[in-house]
């Protein structure tokens, strides 16, 4: 064997001795079986300070979500535990309109927007009387849930106030109107505020309530106040339950020139049948139309009179039994044709409030313009059977 060994500049060649090779063979497979070990505990090494490192990170990154929800907790028992939600509207129309549109339950239909509309699937429930302490309104449906609302005040033309629950008792607030006159108008202010207790999670929900009804609010008081200018103008208009009736009616027909002839001729031979048979009258003079050409306003009708008691008619005159029904009844002073006005009042009242009319309007004539000759003061009430 050879090797070479440096003289300056130059290379000279040497041979080894054998026992130098063998010697020099053993040492590199000492020194590579050394290198080898070496290299496996550098890997088991650099393995368990990796995995530590690893449990390390994550035992900070634990640490410092728990701070932080630590944090975030601290600072949720910092928030208000209550929250309000207020908005305000001035309506031009009368307070006891305004009044009875917030307080009656089934008016709610025709402004809030928590309607059938929102949610088809709803089902509502209302117990109790209008406008009273006590009364429940429930609901249950797949958009708008379920809730409950029952009146805790009302105080008419004043405030009217109510408690609220929502998914069985879990969430309960308090609401409430209040009504102040400020010239022609209605200052209405609504406002719902409720006790978001220790849950932090609700705290920070109250930093939203605001925003979230807010803007419901908003368009139900924009709707009311539509709604309740549009009536202003309207004549009282309410709902009632009529008493059954004896009385006498005539089948009659007009047009424009003969309503006043016919009418009267129809109301003398009731009258004078009356007399004749020494009956007691029970009410007011009435008819009930049973046909209308809204172009030549020509009509077909029944004239009537209650009476307590007939055995029959005679001639043209018949005797009927009028069994007690729902109406609803407007209550209009003026001459009689302007009732137009009145009908389209209660048309609206009617599709409004999601009714249904079930028989022909009735016109009753309380004052008798024969002995009254301002035709401001002709009070005719106007009703239109219902179901």
């Amino acid at each position: 064997m050879i090797k070479l060994i440096k003289k300056g500049r130059k290379y000279n060649l040497i041979r080894f001795k054998r026992g130098e090779f063998q010697f020099f063979v053993k040492f590199l497979r000492i020194f590579s079986k050394g290198l080898l070990i070496f290299g496996t505990v550098c890997r088991i090494f650099t393995a368990q300070t990796f995995n530590l490192l690893k449990m390390r990170t994550f035992g900070k990154i634990v640490l410092w979500l728990l701070i932080i929800i630590a944090v975030l907790v601290i600072i949720a028992y910092l928030l208000p535990r209550q929250y309000k939600v207020e908005r305000s509207i001035t309506i031009g129309a009368d307070k006891a309109l305004v009044y009875d549109l917030t307080c009656n339950m089934k008016k709610w239909d025709l402004w809030t927007p928590w309607t059938k509309n929102v949610d088809t699937t709803a089902l509502f429930e209302l117990s109790g009387n209008d406008c009273e302490v006590g009364t429940i309104w429930k609901w249950n449906g797949e958009i708008l849930g379920n809730g409950e609302l029952i009146v805790t005040e009302s105080v008419p033309g004043k405030s009217f106030a109510y408690d609220l629950t929502f998914d069985d008792g879990k969430y309960q607030s308090k609401g409430e109107f209040t009504y102040d006159e400020v010239n022609d108008s209605v200052l209405v202010i609504w406002t719902d505020q409720g006790d978001l207790g220790f849950n932090p999670l609700n705290r920070y929900m109250g930093l939203f309530m605001d925003k979230m009804m807010g803007p419901d609010f908003e368009q139900g008081l924009a709707k009311l106040k539509q709604v309740a200018e549009e009536r202003h103008g309207w004549p009282p208009i309410k709902e009632i339950y009529t008493e059954d009736q004896i009385v006498l009616v005539i089948r009659d027909s007009a047009g424009p020139e003969s309503y006043g002839h016919v009418m009267g001729r129809g109301y003398g031979e009731i009258m004078q049948f009356i007399k004749m048979k020494r009956l007691t009258p029970k009410g007011h003079p009435f008819a009930i139309y049973h046909s209308w050409d809204s172009i030549t306003h020509f009509s077909v009708f029944d004239l009537g009179i209650p009476v307590e008691y007939a055995d029959g008619g005679k001639g043209r005159i018949r005797a009927e039994e009028i069994p007690g029904q729902k109406v609803v009844m407007a209550d209009y002073f003026g001459p009689y044709e302007q009732t137009e006005k009145v009908y389209h009042a209660l048309d609206t009242y009617v599709a409004q409030g999601g009714l249904e009319i079930i028989g022909n309007p009735w016109e009753i004539y309380v004052t008798d313009p024969m002995t009254e000759p301002d035709t401001a003061k002709w009070n005719t009430q106007i009703l239109f059977p219902i179901k």
